[in-house]
């Protein structure tokens, strides 16, 4: 073997090294073309090797071999090239692939254009190889010329606008220079019989690693597994004993004679601590630039994976991803971008580390990087989508949004073939540039972060729908009486307001128009509520035509802003329509009220505004009506109304006197008690309305709950209405039943279903132990407890069949002692003292009523 044998071993080996890394490795056609260059590598650098070992069958066989990869590189390396700009083939690549192809096949069939070299014996025993070339060598420097400038015009002319992807080809204009540079030097007379053809192709071929290393196209662990070092150390250790061996030899025999005898044993010795040495040295440094921060991250990835399968919340799900690449990576800047909820075509920075740039919108949904990422589900880098179409084919708005943001690296966030997200990075902190181990971690990352963020939009759209309304959107019934609740206690420092919004005759709009219409118009309506409201509070479908809005911190006056601008927009709906014809207008009856002024429980500030939309409903409709007090100052009350004239209770209830007196009639026929003693109640009720200073839309509600709250006993048997003998505890169960028969007979009419929560609580108790809800104190409604006790007295001072009437001092002795015990102790009070003042007069049935 000739003394620069060595090199053209390291040379080869080098190859065939990478050469079987890649081949095993995942491939695409970049990847494909780099092995197309190493196979003619391989294949000029074997051959050369080969032929200078004179290897069978003959140096002239090996000599072409050699010349058919030197020349097929130039083809290779163009492919190469072409494949890393992601352009595709032209008329130039074919006619350089020709030329290339003539040039082998006669050069190989007549050695016409570079003929073999001559092996040449030196004195020393050494074969040298002098190549004695023509003036037709020209046209093998030809072809390699015009490949080379067509490479480097591809290059400058891809590159001549992007500093950032002139850095990424530097290596392979250096590469390809080396090459150029060492096939022409080895054609000067001092240069002869050195290999500096084949040093350069090693550096070529170490530049393209270093440029498919740079985009990341491979995993640098591939190449530098445990069993890669133990290989590459017995691979250099063997190199260089087999040049060594020799003279180690002579050393030993000449220094240490007596062990001459064993100077194979020393070297095989030596060979194998110096391998193992080597591997350790690899090792340590593999561990020390690789391994050590692999550990770091997959520690940290670990930690990752545990905190986010606890949790469903997507913000702190977002949160602790944005947390995890920056301490791992060491990014400055992280953005998650996911579809925005208003508009379903945008994706908007849902999170990000940087809070100014929360919210913004980056993608549409027709954007090329989301078309790109819908399929291709892997990270990218800036640098590496500049070369790609998709990058040209972006407005050049949408290319300065991400300069803005200097971002550096895009990462998909994909569930079930769905995008559900896509992670923005900027650079890495000091200019570092990512690694593959980075890379590597970032994929991992999104692979665990894709799944929890999937499971957490489930969870939240599967919350979200339980707590909402399907048509409208808004909140539904239940999870705003728990939202209300909640607002009304953290709030009881300051003003809560409630708003509820009845649509005047819905039914009759569905019936002139239809269910569709219908469910459009609420969805219409929702949205203005929606909109008036905005993040000042919370709006809910509160029933099947019904609306409630809660407003914390907002007074009396401040809600009824509200409520009137949602009352002109719902008004003005009507004359917004593509119809030829006029539909019906929507108006709305609006009750307001607010705490603490307007109530002091949340049941009271719920039934007093839904006592001020029954005094709309009463009134007219379209209108909205505020309660203002939850309490009143009796005495004030009393001595103003009784400086006021008598008033005339008839025409209070004139409108709907016949549809009650229809339904008590109908009681009378079965118990003249009852139908009297509701009059009766109905006078004592009024008069105590009256004095406590309630409106008369409140009056007139309490009259006609007064005349109806006895008529549920037109389904109680006059066995047990008439009984003389104390009741038994079954009959007396019966007899209870008549508050829940009421309901159930009011419920049927429309026009007088706002009477009754006063209806269903004149047998409840301050103190709890009334029926049928045993409810106490304040969250009995006001009404309820008027009618509690003005029914009281009249039963006490009414002759029954089974007793007779107690005096009326008696009577009002038992009402002072039973106050806050069954009776409102304030109402009461004033009843009393209304009564001995002669502004309420004792009031007796007539005596064919009484058996």
């Amino acid at each position: 073997m000739g003394s620069y044998t060595y090199i053209s071993i390291c040379a080869l080996l080098c190859y065939l090294f990478l050469f079987v890394t890649f081949i095993v490795a995942k491939r695409d056609q970049t990847i494909n073309a780099f092995l197309m260059v190493l196979a003619a590598l391989m294949c000029w650098v074997g051959g050369s090797f080969f032929m200078r070992s004179l290897f069978w069958p003959s140096m002239k066989f090996w000599y072409n071999v050699s010349i058919l990869g030197l020349l097929a590189i130039l083809s290779a390396l163009n492919r190469f090239v072409r494949s890393f700009m992601g352009h595709r083939r032209s008329a130039l690549d074919w006619a350089l692939d020709i030329w290339v192809g003539i040039d082998i096949l006669v050069n190989t069939l007549t050695g016409a254009l570079l003929a073999a070299p001559e092996a040449i014996q030196q004195p020393g025993g050494e074969i040298s190889f002098v190549y004695h070339p023509t003036s037709l060598v020209l046209v093998m420097y030809g072809v390699a010329v015009f490949g080379v400038v067509k490479i480097a015009a591809d290059v400058i002319r891809y590159s001549i606008s992007d500093a950032e992807i002139r850095r990424q080809f530097m290596p392979i204009v250096i590469g390809l220079l080396c090459l150029l540079f060492g096939n022409i030097i080895i054609m000067f007379p001092p240069f002869e019989g050195i290999p500096l053809d084949i040093v350069s192709g090693v550096v070529n071929a170490f530049c393209m690693f270093y440029m498919l290393y740079q985009r990341r196209l491979f995993k640098m662990t591939l190449l530098v597994s445990r069993r890669s070092c133990s290989l590459a150390s017995a691979t250099l250790v063997c190199i260089a004993f087999a040049n060594w061996l020799r003279p180690f030899q002579i050393f030993i025999a000449k220094h240490f004679g007596m062990l001459a005898d064993y100077d194979v044993l020393i070297v095989a010795v030596a060979y194998t601590l110096t391998t193992l040495l080597v591997s350790a040295v690899l090792k340590s440094l593999i561990d020390h630039v690789f391994i050590r921060d692999e550990q770091s991250q997959a520690k940290i990835l670990e930690e990752f994976n545990v905190s986010v399968t606890k949790s469903l919340r997507m913000n702190e799900i977002l949160e602790k991803l944005i947390n995890v690449i920056q301490s791992a990576i060491g990014v400055s800047w992280v953005a998650v971008c996911t579809l925005s909820g208003r508009d379903p075509h945008t994706y908007i920075i849902s999170y990000c580390s940087d809070p100014l740039e929360q919210n913004a919108s980056v993608f549409t949904n027709d954007n090329p990087i989301v078309q790109w990422f819908h399929t291709h589900d892997e990270i990218i880098m800036m640098q590496d989508f500049h070369r790609l179409i998709e990058y040209r084919s972006m407005w050049d708005d949408e290319k300065k949004r991400l300069l803005n943001l200097k971002v550096r690296c895009m990462i998909p966030l994909r569930e079930d073939d769905e995008l559900i997200g896509i992670l923005l990075l900027s650079g890495k902190e000091k200019n570092k540039k990512f690694t593959n181990s980075d890379e590597s971690f970032l994929g991992s990352v999104k692979t665990v972060a894709s799944i929890a963020i999937k499971n957490a939009a489930l969870y939240e759209k599967a919350f979200h729908d339980a707590r909402t309304d399907d048509l409208t959107g808004l909140l539904n019934r239940k999870y705003f009486y728990r939202t209300l609740e909640s607002e009304f206690d953290r709030c009881s420092e300051h003003a809560v307001a409630l708003i509820i919004l009845n649509i005047d005759d819905f039914k009759l709009y569905n019936q002139l128009y239809g269910n569709v219409a219908g469910d459009n118009a609420l969805k219409q309506i929702a949205a203005i509520i929606r909109s008036a409201v905005a993040d000042n509070g919370y709006c809910a479908r509160y029933s099947g035509k019904e609306f409630a809005v809660v407003l914390p911190n907002f007074d009396l006056l401040s809600a009824k802003g509200i409520a009137e601008s949602i009352q002109k927009r719902v008004a003005a709906l009507s004359s917004v329509t593509d119809s030829d014809y006029s539909m019906k207008a929507l108006t709305m009856s609006i009750g307001v009220c607010a705490s603490p002024y307007g109530a002091v429980t949340l049941k009271q500030l719920v039934n007093n505004t839904e006592q001020a939309v029954y005094h709309v409903k009463r009134n007219g409709k379209a209108g909205i009506k505020l309660h203002a007090d939850h309490s009143v100052d009796f005495a004030s009350a009393a001595s103003s109304v009784a400086a006021q004239p008598p008033q005339d209770l008839q025409s209070v209830y004139s409108e709907y006197a016949p549809t009650i007196y229809a339904l008590t009639a109908a009681i009378d026929t079965k118990d003249h008690y009852t139908f009297n003693h509701s009059k009766n109640v109905a006078y004592y009720a009024t008069k105590l309305a009256i004095a406590l200073g309630i409106d008369s839309d409140g009056v007139e509600i309490i009259n006609e709950a007064a005349l109806l709250h006895d008529v549920g006993k037109i389904g109680v048997p006059e066995s047990i209405l008439n009984k003389p003998d104390r009741l038994t505890d079954s009959e007396y169960v019966a007899m209870q039943k008549h508050v829940e028969n009421s309901i159930g007979i009011i419920r049927h009419l429309p026009s007088l279903d706002y009477v009754i929560p006063a209806v269903i609580g004149h047998h409840e108790r301050w103190d709890g132990r009334g029926y049928p809800r045993h409810i106490s104190g304040q969250d009995i409604p006001l009404y309820a407890r008027i009618l509690c006790v003005a029914d009281t007295f009249d039963a006490m001072t009414s002759d029954r069949i089974y007793r007779k009437s107690r005096p009326t001092e008696v009577a009002l002795q038992i009402m002072q002692d039973q106050a806050g015990k069954q009776f409102d102790p304030k109402l009461a009070d004033v009843f009393v003292r209304e009564f001995r003042a002669g502004r309420i007069v004792l009031q007796k049935l007539p005596v064919s009523s009484v058996s």
